[in-house]
């Protein structure tokens, strides 16, 4: 095999090979983003109809870093910065080929500017968030606010 990489262009061939032959996965990336106080922003999301309460995130660009697109997509739909700290979730969804990862970030003070994908934005105690919530989004926050 190792003599065979060294026939111009076969290498090209083999890296479209992989690359047609590997799974793939759509990456979600969301954030418990805590304040001062402790308390959790909770956004009420436009394209989440059936638990429109959920954390801030979105789908990880092409070529993007998990830790710049968790920030990007907090500063897009919020106005907010943070600064991140350790993974909590990592995951793949059953029934689709979605993987998520999800961080604990500690606010930076600033008045919210919400997207036009976000209905509604709250800080909301642990023991007082709203509801519906998917099981994923509550260990989350159960995992952020023990650690």
């Amino acid at each position: 095999m190792a003599r065979w990489m060294q026939i111009p262009g076969l290498q090209k061939v083999m890296v479209w090979v992989v690359h047609l032959t590997t799974p793939r996965h759509l990456i979600g990336v969301n954030l418990v983003v805590l304040n001062e106080q402790g308390d959790i922003l909770m956004l009420k999301h436009v394209f989440h109809p059936y638990a429109p309460w959920g954390l801030p995130g979105g789908w990880l660009g092409r070529d993007e870093d998990p830790r710049d697109c968790a920030l990007r997509e907090l500063r897009e739909e919020t106005g907010l910065t943070a600064v991140l700290d350790q993974v909590l979730v990592l995951q793949r969804e059953t029934g689709v080929s979605q993987i998520g990862v999800i961080y604990r970030a500690f606010a930076q003070t600033a008045p919210l500017q919400l997207s036009s994908e976000i209905l509604e934005a709250g800080w909301f105690a642990p023991d007082a968030l709203p509801q519906p919530l998917t099981v994923s989004t509550r260990q989350a926050i159960e995992t952020a606010v023990t650690r």
